[in-house]
């Protein structure tokens, strides 16, 4: 079977029939449905080959987590001592698996190799060496590197989502709420602290430059919201502490820019910083000006941001920013609008919008000017953001006193739950894939 072929299978994946929405609250973090749907999944055979140690056999269960993570694939697993011929792969697989991705140890190396089992042939293969990265590291890289193989996409596996999570700490014998900055793989597992500061860090924001990965964040003090930034080893740095508030950076695409918030004039204006070429210092650039609240921008490409304002209809709405001539255009009409988060892969905005008592997530595809509704179901959907292949959004879900972490599967609608029902998680904001794994991003 040809490679043209696994890009056929996928585009039967998924056949989505139009339905009533199909919300169910679990505590146990089962998958949602938000539209009812059928599903053909794609086969595929992951085989240990040699001797099955600890490592092989915890790096094929996370690969397996992977690969069936969106319902895209059904894994089976296979062992086998030894492969002396090609023609022996037929006879592990039943006759639905066409593609075999065969694992194997050489020393400090593991080895992935993936076959077309029709033609007995080989599309790829690669050499890993461990070092001091985790198998699940490992495991996510394996799975972006086969991903694009079988289906002709990117895939999101090496990223990260950055979230908060409310605790109680006693202060002066009373109990005080505090937020923590949370780091977890795509899926939300593997979930560790980050920042744990004797005060309220929120709002994370991933940086763009693939090189050097970086989380900047606010900060409560007595006297402002101050604007922090952190490597990936916890050490941090207080980059912007004007009065009032500094808060929600986004970064263009060359990673020279950086639109912020700030409130030191009185109401909230967006700010361009950027070092100059000629003088080599940081300069500061006001964007809007206007006597309302203008919040969340978010680039959408190095001349083009997009952002909140309320200063025309007293409600949120969303505009986009011309960063050189600083024209507005305003791309909803009526309601109440927040949250924009951009996709460079689908060209499309994702934000909030109220929709009855909750608000709902709406895409703005830029090319055709269409809003779309995606989300139809209880509980309110706030702080979306993209991963980098655009397949998933995760989000905020509030109903009641319960705040969670989600994640919609794009192409199906499914919804899934990435942390506990007790916990108080916000502000979650997915990382792209960097391109070394440098503190947290290894683990």
């Amino acid at each position: 079977m040809k490679k043209n072929c696994f890009f056929l299978m996928l585009s039967l994946v998924t056949l989505v029939h139009a339905g009533e929405s199909n919300f169910e609250e679990s505590s146990t973090d089962i998958q949602i449905s938000v539209q009812a749907c059928k599903t053909k999944k794609v086969s595929v055979g992951f085989v240990i080959v040699g001797s099955q140690d600890h490592d092989l056999k915890k790096l094929t269960d996370r690969l397996k987590k992977d690969f069936e993570w969106s319902g895209q694939c059904n894994v089976s697993l296979q062992h086998s001592a030894k492969l002396v011929h090609q023609s022996d792969m037929k006879k592990l697989f039943s006759s639905e698996i066409s593609a075999g991705l065969f694992l194997s140890k050489e020393q400090d190396f593991l080895v992935w190799r993936l076959y077309d089992v029709e033609s007995m042939s080989m599309i790829a293969g690669k050499k890993i060496q461990k070092n001091k990265n985790t198998i699940d590291y490992v495991a996510h890289t394996i799975a972006d590197e086969v991903w694009p193989q079988l289906f002709g996409c990117q895939s999101c596996f090496r990223s990260k989502i950055a979230f908060c999570k409310q605790i109680w700490r006693k202060k002066y014998g009373r109990e005080k709420p505090y937020k923590q900055i949370w780091v977890a793989d795509f899926d939300g597992s593997n979930a560790q602290l980050f920042i744990d500061a004797p005060t309220v860090s929120f709002a994370p924001r991933w940086n763009n430059d693939p090189a050097s990965p970086l989380l900047l964040y606010s900060e409560n003090t007595l006297s402002n919201v101050q604007l922090v930034l952190s490597n990936m080893f916890g050490k941090r740095k207080v980059i912007c502490h004007f009065d009032g508030l500094n808060m929600q950076p986004t970064f263009s695409n060359d990673g020279k820019k950086v639109i912020f918030c700030l409130s030191k004039d009185g109401s909230s204006q967006l700010y361009l910083s950027f070092i100059d070429e000629q003088t080599k210092q940081r300069k500061y650039q006001r964007l809007t000006f206007n006597d309302g609240q203008n919040i969340a921008p978010c680039f959408i490409d190095n001349k083009t941001v997009a952002f909140v304002s309320d200063f025309e209809t007293h409600k949120p709405q969303i505009y986009l920013l011309d960063i050189a001539t600083k024209s507005l255009k305003r791309i909803t009409d009526g309601g109440y609008c927040a949250c924009p988060n951009y996709s460079a892969v689908r060209n499309q905005l994702v934000y909030s919008k109220m929709i009855g008592s909750g608000m709902q997530l709406f895409t703005y595809d830029l090319k055709t000017a269409m809003h779309t509704q995606i989300t139809n179901s209880p509980g309110s959907k706030e702080e979306g953001s993209w991963s980098s292949c655009g397949n998933f959004i995760v989000f905020g879900y509030n109903k009641g006193n319960i705040s969670r972490i989600a994640q919609l599967y794009v192409p199906t609608g499914a919804i899934k739950f990435l942390t506990a029902e007790h916990d108080a998680c916000s502000y979650p904001d997915c990382s792209p894939i960097y391109d070394e794994c440098l503190g947290i991003l290894g683990r």
